[in-house]
C-alpha cells in the first residue's frame, strides 16, 4: 500500500476538516429551526428527510413518509382506504420496512424484425430496519436482494448500514457507516444518464463507507462527506462529496461537487446542478452533470422532465436524457433518450409504471424499449 508523505497526509486531514466544517457552518447559517413547522412536511417543496431517514432521501421511510405513501402520494386521507391501519412501527424504538420492484422488459433495435430482449426482471428487494434507542441516534440497515446468477448483482448484500446522530442545534447531523453519496439528484430512475457511469466515476446505486456531516432546515440544506471511494481494503480513503441547496414549494435547486484523489492518476472531479418547480398540476425537473466547466471539452449528461398530475394516483411523464462525450474523442457518440410514461397508484403501497423509451444514437442504430414495472414500497 502506498503511503503519502506526512505533509500530504496533514494537508489531506486539513482539507477534510475544512470541507466538513465549511459546509455545516454554511448550512447552519441559512437554515431555520425544524421546530418552526411540523416535523414532517409535504413532499412538494420539502427536503428528502421529510419522508426518509437518510438525509439524501430514498430507502427507509419514516412515519410521515409511510403515511404519505399510504395516502397514495397525497397529504389527505381517503375514506376508501381509511380502514388500512397497518403500522410498521413495532414499538417505540424499532421500525421495519420492505420493498420490492419487478419489471417486464422488452427492447427492439431498428432494422431488426424481432425483439432483441424480452424478459421478466426482479429489479429490487430490500428488508429494512431502523432502531432509535434515544432521541439523538437512529441506526438504519438494509439487506438487499441476491439473485443466484454469476456476476449479478454486484457481490454485496448489506447495503446501507449507518448510525445517524441528529437532534442537535441548527439541525446539524452526523452520519457514519455505509450510505449513498450526497451528490446530484437522487432519482428513482437509476438509468438516467446523469446517474450512470457514462458520466459518473462511481456506481450511484451502491453505498460507500465513511462519514457525512450536514444541516437540513425547513428550506436550506448543506451536506459534505468523506468516504473510501471504493474497496475499503488496501487503499487510502480519498473521496469527497458535498451538496448545498434550497427546497421550497416555488423553486428547488441543488449544487454538488465530487472529488476523488488517486496516487496513480489525476484527481477525478464532477459537478452537478439540478432545479425543479411545481405550478399547479405541472412539475418541471432538470439536472446537468459534468467533469469540467468548459462544455467544449467536458464529458456531460443532462435530463429534463415534465410531469402532469391527472388525479390522485395518476401521473403522465415525459422525459429527455442527453449524454455528450468530450469533443475530439473518436468512436464516442452522442446519446439521446426520450421517454413517455404513465404512473398509476391504484391502491396504497402499489405503484405501476407503463413506459416507452426511444434511444437515439449519433452512430449506432436507434433502439426502442418497452416495460411495465410494479413497485411495492412498505
Amino acid at each position: 500500500m502506498i503511503r503519502r508523505p506526512l505533509t500530504v497526509r496533514t494537508n489531506l486531514a486539513a482539507r477534510i476538516l475544512g470541507l466538513l466544517l465549511a459546509t455545516a457552518a454554511a448550512a447552519a447559517a441559512f437554515t431555520t429551526p425544524a421546530q418552526a413547522l411540523p416535523l414532517y412536511a409535504s413532499r412538494e417543496g420539502r427536503n428528502c428527510i421529510s419522508c426518509h431517514f437518510d438525509p439524501n432521501g430514498s430507502a427507509m421511510r419514516n412515519e410521515f413518509g409511510f403515511n404519505y405513501g399510504k395516502n397514495r402520494h397525497s397529504m389527505g386521507e381517503e375514506e376508501r382506504w381509511s380502514k388500512v391501519t397497518v403500522n410498521p412501527q413495532l414499538n417505540d424504538w424499532i421500525r421495519l420496512g420492505l420493498d420490492t420492484r419487478f419489471m417486464y422488459y422488452a427492447s427492439h433495435q431498428e432494422g431488426v424484425s424481432n425483439f432483441t430482449a424480452s424478459t421478466f426482471f426482479p429489479m429490487e428487494g430490500n428488508l429494512r430496519i431502523a432502531i432509535q434507542p434515544h432521541d439523538y441516534l437512529t441506526i438504519v440497515g438494509t439487506h438487499g436482494l441476491v439473485i443466484e446468477y454469476a456476476s449479478f448483482p454486484a457481490p454485496y448484500v448489506a447495503r446501507e448500514l449507518y448510525g445517524l446522530f441528529h437532534g442537535f442545534a441548527k439541525d446539524l447531523y452526523i452520519q457514519v457507516g455505509r450510505f449513498r453519496l450526497p451528490f446530484g439528484l437522487r432519482q428513482e430512475d437509476h438509468t438516467s444518464f446523469t446517474r450512470t457511469t457514462l458520466v459518473l466515476p462511481y456506481d450511484s446505486q451502491m453505498e460507500d463507507a465513511g462519514i457525512e456531516v450536514g444541516a437540513i432546515g425547513n428550506n436550506w440544506f448543506g451536506e459534505a462527506s468523506f468516504t473510501n471511494g471504493g474497496d475499503p481494503f488496501g487503499q487510502n480513503a480519498s473521496t469527497y462529496a458535498a451538496k448545498f441547496g434550497r427546497a421550497s414549494r416555488a423553486f428547488q435547486f441543488g449544487l454538488s461537487g465530487y472529488d476523488r484523489e488517486s496516487a496513480f492518476t489525476p484527481d477525478i472531479y464532477r459537478w452537478s446542478l439540478y432545479a425543479s418547480t411545481t405550478r399547479g398540476r405541472w412539475t418541471f425537473l432538470g439536472e446537468y452533470v459534468s467533469n469540467d466547466f468548459n462544455p467544449d471539452v467536458s464529458r456531460k449528461a443532462a435530463f429534463t422532465e415534465v410531469v402532469y398530475r391527472l388525479s390522485r394516483g395518476l401521473d403522465l411523464r415525459a422525459k429527455m436524457d442527453y449524454y455528450g462525450p468530450p469533443s475530439g474523442v473518436i468512436f464516442n457518440e452522442i446519446w439521446r433518450r426520450y421517454l413517455a410514461e404513465v404512473d398509476i397508484c391504484p391502491m396504497p403501497f402499489t405503484d405501476i409504471k407503463v413506459s416507452y423509451r426511444r434511444y437515439n444514437y449519433s452512430i449506432n442504430r436507434d433502439q426502442d424499449e418497452y416495460f411495465a414495472m410494479l413497485f411495492i414500497p412498505f
